[in-house]
């Protein structure tokens, strides 16, 4: 069963699952930047004990999953991070726009021009996203009612309901943008975008997961 996702302030610096707040990531590694030079803007920081012991993975203990996202507060990004099962948009995202990073435990550190307001993970009750598989044609199709918030484990609640072709990945969560602080329910360009993350079954450093939005 999938279980969903509520969240509560906490400070920047914390380390517990959450969105938001600073990131770990050692000096030794490079601040992202996608494609056109911009530097990436932190969103999701995951212990790996907390992966590890509520999604069954086997990553380093004491690690960070630190995922990363193209941000512009004025400006359109929308079709660099969206991915609907478009080859195209796979590779888009994997040049750069988004970014997945596992890494040792750094000092505090923040080189985005944003800082998200830290919100912990909690855990709250199971969800049965189980949904009877309908034709586009039929009649009720229109009708399916698709749950859009944050959740963790099972499988992903997709907006576009589509075969995204990652048999090589693992679903491990998704983030409903209007769970943002209010001033960042633009993160991933509408307050109504889904992100997900998907992890890479047989991890290596070269490609531990992506991250993508969807949207309506």
């Amino acid at each position: 069963m999938s279980v969903e996702i509520i969240f509560k302030d906490v400070e920047n610096k914390s380390i517990v699952p959450r969105i938001g707040g600073y990131s770990f990531l050692p000096k030794n590694i490079k601040w992202p930047l996608n494609p056109k030079g911009d530097k990436l803007t932190l969103v999701i920081s995951l212990p790996t004990d907390f992966l590890n012991k509520n999604l069954n993975l086997n990553l380093p203990n004491e690690h960070i999953l630190s995922v990363f996202t193209t941000y512009k507060k004025d400006d359109y990004f929308l079709d660099k991070i969206t991915f609907h099962g478009d080859k195209e948009e796979l590779e888009n995202i994997k040049q750069g726009f988004t970014k997945v990073l596992l890494h040792e435990v750094g000092e505090i550190r923040n080189e985005s021009d944003f800082l998200i307001p830290a919100q912990e993970f909690i855990l709250g009750e199971e969800l049965n996203l189980d949904i009877e598989e309908l034709d586009e044609e039929d009649e009720d199709y229109d009708d399916i009612e698709i749950y859009c918030g944050s959740l963790i484990g099972n499988k992903p609640s997709l907006l576009q309901i589509e075969n995204l072709g990652l048999d090589d990945y693992q679903f491990c969560l998704q983030i409903y943008g209007g769970d943002f602080p209010v001033e960042f329910q633009n993160i991933f360009s509408l307050s109504d975008s889904v992100g997900y993350l998907f992890l890479n079954k047989n991890y290596n450093h070269n490609d531990t997961g992506v991250f993508f939005i969807q949207c309506t």
